[in-house]
């Protein structure tokens, strides 16, 4: 995909409004009709991340948390919101993720519950969000399941959703090695060896794609954009070029063409495992 036609896709969510539901997403696929379901999914997701993190801190302040706390609290008093859903509208009227409000709402509830003597233990509270039946609270309990099962971006549905995927593409790439009778190490063997940082798959025997070698694979469940593959370059990708040599970088669901020229810094991108390669034998 070019980074024009990405550009254009950003664009629509904004103008549509788009939420993030399968409705939403079929609309801007009528305009987008060659991009598939999935890619879209994918790049409204990471959208929605990065707009969040940018805004995130300004939100979950002290004061701000205790304002929405506040707000929450007034409005589940109301007699008239008796099917809950509380936060989520409260959410959308931010222009913030459900998941993430909940989020704030329960540390608030957390930190009011000690007494506001001791800061709440980050443990504690994922535990809860993960599973909310341990909210004492029931009204409360229940408006933070509602916001996990609508959030189409952050929470632990959603991360479930995602971890599930990333795992039957790491399978689907295993076996797709296996076919082609490539040798291989996983992160299990890598670290069984004594490395910290490793790729999803080390080729134990070279293979050249298009004239480059790949000595790695590492396999993204997602849409390489700009911010997402910047990230991996320096958290990830640059460490595995340094130690093993050149790699391949597999985005399942597409990536921005303009990329392509990391291929020059020892990277390949492509959006499957290469129907073309060599396997490079010892002299």
């Amino acid at each position: 995909m070019k980074r024009s036609e990405y550009k254009e896709i950003i664009q629509c969510f904004e103008t549509q409004q788009c939420d993030g539901t399968t409705e939403s997403l079929a609309e801007v696929n009528k305009v987008f009709p060659t991009v598939s379901h999935n890619t879209l999914i994918s790049i409204y997701s990471q959208y929605v991340q990065l707009k969040t993190k940018k805004n995130y801190s300004v939100y979950s302040s002290p004061y701000k948390a205790q304002k929405y706390y506040a707000q929450y609290k007034q409005r589940s008093a109301d007699s008239s919101n008796t099917q809950g859903m509380i936060l989520v509208q409260f959410a959308n009227e931010l222009d913030l993720s459900p998941a993430l409000l909940a989020r704030v709402i329960v540390e608030r509830y957390l930190f009011h519950l000690s007494g506001g003597e001791a800061p709440v233990s980050k443990n504690r509270l994922t535990k809860m969000l993960r599973d909310p039946c341990l909210i004492m609270d029931p009204a409360l309990s229940l408006e933070v399941q509602q916001c996990s099962l609508v959030d189409s971006s952050y929470g632990p549905v959603v991360d479930s959703i995602k971890h599930s995927i990333g795992e039957e593409l790491e399978v689907h790439l295993k076996k797709t090695l296996q076919d082609h009778h490539l040798a291989f190490l996983d992160e299990d063997d890598m670290r069984k060896k004594g490395y910290d940082k490793t790729p999803d798959i080390k080729l134990q025997v070279p293979i050249a794609v298009g004239g480059r070698i790949v000595n790695w694979i590492e396999s993204k469940a997602l849409f390489g954009d700009d911010h997402s593959h910047e990230n991996y370059m320096k958290d990830q990708l640059w460490s595995y070029v340094n130690r093993f040599g050149s790699g391949l970088v597999i985005y399942w669901f597409g990536f921005i063409e303009e990329l392509a020229t990391s291929s020059e810094q020892g990277i390949i991108i492509a959006n499957d495992f290469p129907k073309t390669f060599s396997i490079l034998t010892p002299a």
